[in-house]
């Protein structure tokens, strides 16, 4: 051992496989947790919507799809509006939101890494708000 350096060559060598052994898992984890978040914010986005659509579709009020879609600021493709129940029909008012989301990161292809074939693929989130009818 030479006086004046406290690391050698096979030291060095094992802090790279210990990193490459670890990097899949940190990026998988960071990727998770922006993915995670942003699905989190589709899903309120889409319950603000589907509560503003049932409100509409309650008080009987015009364009209710093309309104509950605009409610739905940020989220791109446009999402999908139901109305399962409308007024003056029915006692509630009834608007599903569905919305396609899409993961930003290549979480999929780390995920498959680990033998998982199919995270990363698009989801369905879906919203229903429910009102009842205004007389």
């Amino acid at each position: 051992m030479r006086l004046g350096h406290s690391h050698s060559r096979d030291d060095r060598g094992a802090a790279a496989v210990e990193f490459a052994i670890v990097l899949p898992v940190l990026l998988l984890l960071v990727f998770g947790i922006i993915d995670f978040g942003r699905a989190l914010n589709a899903q309120v986005t889409l319950t603000q919507a589907a509560r503003e659509g049932a409100r509409l579709e309650a008080l009987d009020q015009d364009d209710v799809v093309n309104r509950t879609q605009a409610a739905a600021t940020g989220l791109s493709p446009v999402p999908g509006v139901s109305i399962s129940s409308s007024c003056p029909d029915n006692d509630d008012a009834v608007v599903t939101v569905t919305y396609t989301f899409e993961f930003a990161t290549p979480v999929g292809a780390i995920g498959a890494m680990f033998g998982g074939n199919s995270y990363g693929d698009p989801i369905t989130l879906t919203s229903e708000g429910v009102m009842p009818c205004e007389g």
